[in-house]
């Protein structure tokens, strides 16, 4: 199974189709491209599946400097494991 690590805004978008966040960070204009980015990177992905658990921490990386594998931000941050099915 191959495995990828997700940032927040894709765990959002995946998980409860969310982006409402972005608007804390980007623009209006910003916003409609990075939703386009999210997107693309995570129909390259499709399907997957999440690979973690919230409640013990397994799958998730508090803090990591990698770039997320769905939408390629540089952003440090948490990440979330999927595995595509």
């Amino acid at each position: 199974m191959e495995s990828f690590w997700l940032c927040d805004d894709c765990l959002f978008a995946t998980a409860y189709e969310d982006y409402s966040t972005l608007s804390l960070y980007y623009t209006t204009d910003e916003i409609e491209k990075r939703i386009a980015g999210i997107h693309r990177g995570l129909v390259r992905l499709m399907p997957i599946s999440a690979d973690f658990d919230p409640e013990t921490g397994w799958g998730i990386k508090a803090f990591s400097p990698l770039p997320c594998d769905g939408c390629g931000s540089h952003l440090h941050g948490q990440r979330h494991r999927f595995t595509r099915l």
